[in-house]
């Protein structure tokens, strides 16, 4: 008897120290507020950087639906960079650049915003966008050789932006997937020593 009225004072004890401590830890510390970062989608109520919020729900749950918009406008620094190698406007303004392909998941059909474009690079960096061998659009271009992307700066919203660079020869592969670039296209641009064809 004497046993369990010792063993009931020390379970109580411990269980009022036990309470007392957890009445000093409950309050959480408190987290450090970080800026919200920058969205693309800011009208659309989530922060998500991303080209398109897909809203809505199919019945499957799988997001199939797709979005038939131009890229945002978006501000490239040109400016920020030190200018390209010589190399490197050599190597651009070698020829012809044709947009012959492109693929976004959420605009399957974005490659015939492409494929008619031609570019044309000069070494002073600025270039052309031709259509049928025709000047649509004029803009200037940097490239930052620490990332391997280029930077377009121009009218047409699906060539303005940064792209991160995949080349091998005169064929590179331009990805919307930069700090700046939250698209998701790719890009294949084919170099040509001939002029885009008239037709």
């Amino acid at each position: 008897m004497k046993f369990n009225i010792i063993l009931g004072v020390l379970v109580v004890a411990v269980g009022y120290l036990t309470c007392k401590n957890l009445q000093k830890s409950a309050t959480p510390p408190t987290a450090a507020t970080q800026p919200a970062p920058a969205t693309q989608d800011e009208g659309s109520g989530y922060n998500w950087n991303a080209s398109h919020v897909v809203q809505g729900d199919n019945p499957d749950g799988a997001y199939t639906r797709q979005t038939q918009e131009p890229p945002r406008m978006v501000n490239v620094p040109i400016d920020a960079l030190p200018p390209a190698t010589a190399s490197r406007r050599a190597y651009l303004s070698t020829g012809y650049w044709h947009l012959n392909m492109a693929y976004q998941p959420s605009d399957t059909t974005v490659h015939v915003n492409y494929k008619p474009k031609w570019l044309h690079f000069r070494e002073d960096q600025t270039f052309d966008i031709l259509i049928k061998n025709k000047v649509v659009d004029t803009g200037r271009w940097n490239w930052d050789e620490a990332k391997n992307e280029i930077y377009l700066s121009c009218k047409d919203p699906y060539i303005n932006n940064t792209w991160f660079v995949t080349d091998k020869g005169f064929v590179m592969i331009w990805k919307g997937n930069t700090a700046i670039n939250a698209t998701g296209i790719q890009v294949r641009a084919v170099g040509s020593k001939n002029a885009p064809p008239e037709e």
